[in-house]
């Protein structure tokens, strides 16, 4: 009973915290502001020396073409960043606590290590859902026109990225089908430079036909400027137009060579289901699809693990240890989590294993560690 009451009594005060909560609550959001702007800041001029160069030579090029260059790759910046930036303001929030023994005036009044730190998770989860709704709506459209812009060789007056993917390959019965992009308008799709590869029964390439451009219209497709060639005789026959029978559906080319960081949650969910009616692997979006609930959210890991730098006497000298240790957690973190990613990707684990585990393991750990420092 007395547990039920103490976890009421902190669920109230979540929905109406004192001046201690909003003096915690602030002491790390101008931390987290802070040290967000001037990384990003930093990064951003260290890029943009090292891309100003490839920027000014491109065609019709213009001094202003370096600040569009700024307000495309800055909130890719921020949404890779963002997390850490919450590991370091936690740290610097709480070892600053613990230094002017304010930790132990809050222990003194009853709090105790998961009371001091709510706040901050508090105000992480706030970052982390601002961190979701700028990335769905700013950071992947920014990043896919950059690589549009990339694409063009930073060329003056390059029109917004359409919606379109590259080097999109699929199967049809034994043939082999490569677009170098696909892009659609309406109803109607564009491939650019087609390859198909005709193939026997044994997957061995007998012929090749290439075309120019491919169009689905009224549900045909049509190729043009095409060219045939066989393998056994070494000819090449030009074919012109060509009415093309496939029965690839047009949005598996759309589907399958889909950047999954330069779509919002919407559009990678449709591209996953498409290729799942179909019966394709989708262990590389899925595990992407993760990623776009878990990066934000790794945000309220960022308190837990920095616990370590505030619970205990500084005048003991392990402060600095701790400090090194949190950060070392923090860095094996986003290492640990990366290469679940990539394992996902390639199919070794499944995908929600790949996306979760690192997340819910270090979450675990940061909580043993506080008990741990409490006991």
């Amino acid at each position: 009973m007395d547990r039920i009451t103490k976890f009421s009594s902190v669920i109230g005060q979540m929905f109406n915290p004192g001046s201690l909560d909003l003096y915690l609550a602030r002491v790390f959001i101008i931390r987290y502001v802070i040290i967000l702007v001037g990384l990003i800041s930093t990064l951003q001029v260290l890029d943009l020396l090292a891309k100003s160069d490839d920027i000014l030579a491109g065609d019709g090029a213009t001094l202003a073409d370096l600040w569009t260059y700024v307000t495309l790759r800055m909130p890719q910046l921020v949404s890779l960043f963002s997390p850490f930036v919450a590991l370091l303001a936690a740290i610097l929030s709480l070892a600053g606590l613990n230094i002017h023994n304010e930790v132990i005036i809050m222990k003194a009044a009853g709090w105790n290590a998961f009371r001091i730190i709510l706040p901050l998770i508090l105000m992480s989860g706030l970052v982390a859902a601002i961190h979701f709704v700028f990335n769905e709506t700013i950071a992947v459209t920014a990043r896919a026109e950059l690589k549009n812009w990339e694409e063009h060789d930073f060329a003056a007056n390059v029109p917004p990225a359409p919606d379109r993917v590259y080097d999109s390959w699929v199967t049809d019965g034994n043939n082999l089908i490569k677009a170098e992009s696909a892009s659609r308008n309406g109803s109607i799709l564009l491939l650019d430079r087609v390859t198909q590869y005709i193939r026997n029964d044994q997957l061995q390439v007998k012929a090749l036909i290439k075309a120019d451009f491919a169009v689905y219209r009224d549900g045909k497709w049509k190729l043009f400027e095409v060219k045939k060639f066989d393998i056994d005789t070494l000819k090449v026959t030009p074919l012109e137009n060509l009415d093309w029978k496939t029965n690839v559906p047009p949005e598996r080319f759309i589907a399958l060579g889909i950047k999954a960081d330069q779509v919002n949650l919407q559009q990678l969910l449709t591209a996953i289901d498409q290729l799942e009616r179909e019966g394709h692997v989708t262990n590389d979006l899925k595990t992407y699809l993760h990623q776009k609930f878990v990066s934000p959210l790794s945000t309220l890991l960022m308190p837990l693990l920095a616990g370590l730098a505030a619970f205990g006497l500084h005048r003991g000298g392990n402060l600095f240890g701790r400090i090194l240790l949190t950060l070392a957690l923090g860095f094996s973190y986003f290492v640990i989590n990366n290469l679940f990613v990539a394992l996902g990707q390639y199919g070794a684990v499944p995908a929600i294993v790949a996306g979760w585990l690192p997340f819910l393991l270090f979450g675990l750990a940061g909580i043993s560690f506080i008990l741990l420092t409490e006991e």
